[in-house]
């Protein structure tokens, strides 16, 4: 052959997975997508490509890598037209690692498959065929990927995206409501997600149940806790793995609602183009399904990664680790600065008999470890051993509840970096969790008896962090603004959770998990710990917020990271929309932003409605019966410990009545009940015209709590709200009356 050949062939890009899953979440640490064989200890079916050759002599390279170098689990073949071509998988080598395949005699179309032999854990990243007997593929991430480009692993062109008001980066829970957040507001959109779901930790890949403001003591029934869009998606909040399963799907629903949101699912932003040192110009990204390269352009950019990868990028300041106690003068910090962290997880689940034989989930089949008919689990040999109750440390014995809330216990990483070893944290998790079922099932003198017909029938292989990069803004929020309940004057956001600190050995720590506190206190969070110090046009939200580690504590939950992200995409839309910065809108137009974020539905810790064009707040307010007054009062919720409602007496209809002192063009009338469970499901809303009352908008559907109810065209000094049809207990918290639509 004069013109030597190389072929590039990306396993993720095969034309048929087969059961191989596409995994892409260490894109930034081993340089590529690959194929893991996700399975419960039978091989997955065959990924499987075609190519064309010249007549010749190919060598074979194969990326791959021995995960367990103890036992070499990881085993696959690559075959050629049906012939094995090599075993790869167990080179005893650390890392990833091009493995050798031999010469082989090649021409015309040639199948190229996967075949799994072992169910555990198998993983390729590419496969190179090269005619030049001196060709070996890259170690180096640089030179691999200049390899990648060139021999066709990658696109070679990069395509436009186009250019956005927002960029937001990361579609866990933040990421969605920031995208949505700034699409309402009007701003064109962009929401780029590396993975094929939406939801972060809370997808079925991780299926961790988000929480928010404490729900296990001192709530009381009137307050609706998280509110905003976050009220649309929003389950109990009561730690329930099973409502997980629910979040990637009525995420989507609201993305996919929005006109002004481009969404872009499996898209894994690659680099950040700079305009100068302190603005981002660009992202660079790989469609990790297709290996095409892309460009977007945008005003803003919101980091939602949790790993704040955009803003590391960016060269935005970050902190990694525990600040010391006297940093910040924190009771629950440790006594010295140190770089570990909270850990990350996986979940597991099991169900009775043999219905799960066959499922499919993740990209594979679905198995277990034990034949049919055998109720003595075998477990593989990598599982890490826990021969009797005692082996556990004290609270990470497991259980066999069927909800499995405990398995946020199975904590690993802490000790680690938890971006540059994520995958092995990952793979020490799975070693963990096969070796708590060998436990569960074989060892356990409390629970082996119940689960004797048990199988292990899902393993997550996502891996749920909680924390690893913090971006630095122009405030660090810290324990003191938690515990005093601090109310900073550019606060647009809170939280409830409590610090919530999670000991960096995790499983392994000695003693309790973790350190809990001040359960009972509502906290706000500035604006100013929602953009970068640096970065002039980036701005994050999500647990890379700029908060110390302790704080963190508190604020990484999701339904209080999503409140946030309403506020950072609301600001970032108005950034984009007035060209001014996020620091320049909190120094200079913070009472703005709070005041949309409050005509949004979002709760800002005492803080009033002052919306000048609200023509209820000086509207005079009557009743059918009970306080009227209330739905002007200024907040439209529990709060101070009050209801802040209208709450009618006797039997329904029953009616609230604005007089605006004379007739107003009348766009969108807000209508806003107590709770979701405490809301009409039929209202009207009707005007006076002459000596007649004329109904303009009605609701007859399922109780929510706020309802923003379209009337344009509609003149009247005299506008009322019939409550029809709801619940004992009923009340409105607040009406608002705005001449927009």
């Amino acid at each position: 052959m004069s013109n030597p050949t190389t072929v590039w062939l990306e396993a993720e890009l095969f034309d048929d997975l087969g059961g191989w899953t596409l995994d892409a979440q260490f894109v930034d640490q081993m340089g590529s997508p690959y194929l893991l064989a996700v399975s419960l200890g039978e091989p997955v079916a065959d990924a499987t490509t075609r190519v064309d050759l010249s007549e010749g002599d190919y060598r074979l390279w194969a990326r791959a890598k021995d995960w367990a170098p103890d036992c070499s689990p990881a085993r696959f073949q690559v075959r050629l037209n049906g012939e094995a071509a090599g075993e790869f998988g167990a080179s005893g080598a650390q890392g990833w690692t091009w493995e050798e395949g031999g010469i082989h005699a090649l021409g015309g179309g040639v199948e190229v498959a996967l075949r799994d032999l072992t169910g555990e854990y198998a993983r390729c990243d590419a496969i190179v065929l090269s005619s030049d007997p001196d060709f070996r593929p890259a170690d180096g991430a640089e030179e691999l990927q200049a390899q990648r480009i060139a021999h066709g692993g990658v696109s070679a062109e990069v395509d436009e995206l186009g250019e956005y008001g927002v960029l937001v980066v990361g579609g866990g829970v933040a990421g969605c409501v920031a995208a949505v957040a700034a699409a309402r507001m009007g701003s064109n959109t962009a929401l780029l997600q590396n993975r094929p779901v939406l939801g972060g930790n809370a997808s079925t890949e991780c299926l961790v149940p988000p929480v928010g403001q404490w729900l296990y003591s001192g709530v009381d029934p009137h307050d609706p806790l998280e509110t905003g869009i976050v009220e649309e998606f929003r389950l109990s909040g009561r730690q329930l793995p099973s409502e997980a399963k629910l979040y990637a799907d009525r995420l989507m629903a609201v993305c996919e609602g929005e006109a002004n949101l481009d969404l872009h699912l499996n898209m894994h932003v690659t680099d950040v183009e700079m305009a100068s040192a302190e603005r981002i110009a660009g992202l660079r990204a790989l469609e990790v399904t297709t290996g095409r390269r892309v460009h977007a352009r945008g005003k803003l950019v919101i980091d939602c990664t949790g790993d704040a990868t955009v803003a590391a990028a960016a060269g935005a300041e970050y902190r990694h680790g525990r600040e010391g106690r006297d940093v910040y003068d924190e009771t629950m910090a440790p006594e010295e600065t140190d770089d570990l962290t909270m850990g990350c997880g996986l979940k597991y689940e099991w169900e009775e008999g043999r219905q799960t034989a066959c499922r499919r989930d993740a990209g594979g089949p679905v198995r277990q470890h034990w034949e049919r008919g055998q109720t003595k689990y075998q477990p593989p040999e990598w599982a890490r051993k826990f021969e009797a109750c005692e082996d556990f440390t004290p609270t990470r014995h497991p259980l066999l509840e069927p909800e499995a809330d405990w398995q946020w216990k199975i904590e690993i990483g802490g000790l680690q970096d938890v971006i540059a070893d994520a995958e092995e944290i990952r793979d020490e998790c799975l070693r963990v969790i096969y070796g708590i079922w060998d436990h569960v099932k074989n060892r356990c003198a409390e629970h082996a008896e119940a689960a004797r017909d048990l199988e292990l029938a899902w393993v997550g292989h996502v891996l749920a962090k909680r924390e690893s990069r913090r971006v630095m803004g122009d405030y660090v929020l810290r324990e003191s603004d938690v515990i005093d309940e601090t109310l900073l004057p550019d606060r647009v956001a809170f939280g409830g959770w409590g610090i919530d600190d999670h000991f960096p050995a995790g499983f392994y720590h000695d003693g309790d998990p973790a350190q809990h506190g001040y359960h009972d206190r509502r906290f706000s969070i500035p604006l100013r710990s929602l953009y970068s110090k640096d970065v002039e046009n980036l701005m994050m939200a999500g647990r890379n917020l700029s908060a110390s580690h302790v704080a963190l504590g508190a604020t990484r939950v999701m339904l209080t990271n999503a409140v946030m992200a309403q506020a950072v995409g609301t600001a970032a839309a108005m950034c984009a929309r007035d060209g001014v910065s996020p620091r320049e809108l909190a120094e200079q137009r913070i009472a703005d932003l709070q005041q949309q974020l409050l005509k949004d539905g979002c709760h800002i810790i005492d803080l009033p409605n002052a919306d000048p064009e609200d023509l209820a707040r000086t509207a005079r307010v009557t009743a059918s019966s009970g306080n009227g007054e209330a739905v002007t009062d200024g907040f439209a919720r529990w709060e101070h410990g009050e209801r802040h409602a209208w709450v009618p007496d006797g039997a329904l209809p029953q009616w609230v009545e604005l007089e605006l002192g004379e007739e107003k063009a009348i766009g969108s009338v807000h209508v806003v009940f107590q709770t979701k469970e405490l809301a009409a499901t039929a209202f009207s809303v009707t005007v006076q015209a002459g000596d007649d009352w004329v109904q303009v908008a009605e609701y007859r559907r399922e109780a929510k709590r706020r309802h923003v109810v379209e009337v344009d065209g509609v003149t009247a000094e005299r506008v009322r709200v019939v409550v029809e049809e709801g619940p004992d207990d009923l009340g409105v918290c607040q009406v608002r009356v705005c001449g927009e639509g």
